[in-house]
């Protein structure tokens, strides 16, 4: 059970540090885009959202591979929990300026990439070593 919620929540967390890591990047690819005060470009927040969604695949593809078992149950609660943050960020900032298209497609992309993950995983369901021993020697 604690090793479950381990995997949910530290994939969840390295989600969240690795989006706060691309800033960096963001600013020196949109120069004054990200600015505190300053709506970015479309052009800035598409990129944002670019590099959320593959950082989202990459942690639902962790959360899969390093479940103790049933992965898609793990992913699961790891794209509750990452849908609920979503919303609970988007209600305070629907009205701050900036485009709705923006928000709206972190909710939309973030089950998404969830199901992708964990596609990409290679894992569904059934024991961790039984589920990679069958699919080794299939």
């Amino acid at each position: 059970m604690l090793k479950s919620i381990a995997d949910v929540i530290g994939c969840y967390l390295l989600s969240i540090v690795l989006v706060l890591a691309t800033d960096p990047l963001l600013s020196r690819m949109f120069p004054g885009d990200f600015a505190r005060g300053h709506v970015p470009s479309d052009a800035a927040l598409a990129t944002s959202t670019a590099f959320f969604v593959v950082i989202s695949i990459l942690c639902a593809w962790l959360c899969a591979r390093f479940a103790p078992r049933r992965a898609a149950r793990h992913v699961l609660w790891f794209f509750v929990i990452g849908e609920v943050m979503g919303i609970g960020a988007t209600i305070p900032n629907w009205s701050k300026g900036w485009p709705h298209w923006y928000w709206l497609s972190w909710l939309i992309a973030w089950p998404i990439a969830c199901w992708i993950g964990l596609q990409l995983s290679g894992r569904r369901s059934g024991s961790g070593s039984a589920t990679r021993a069958n699919s080794a020697s299939a």
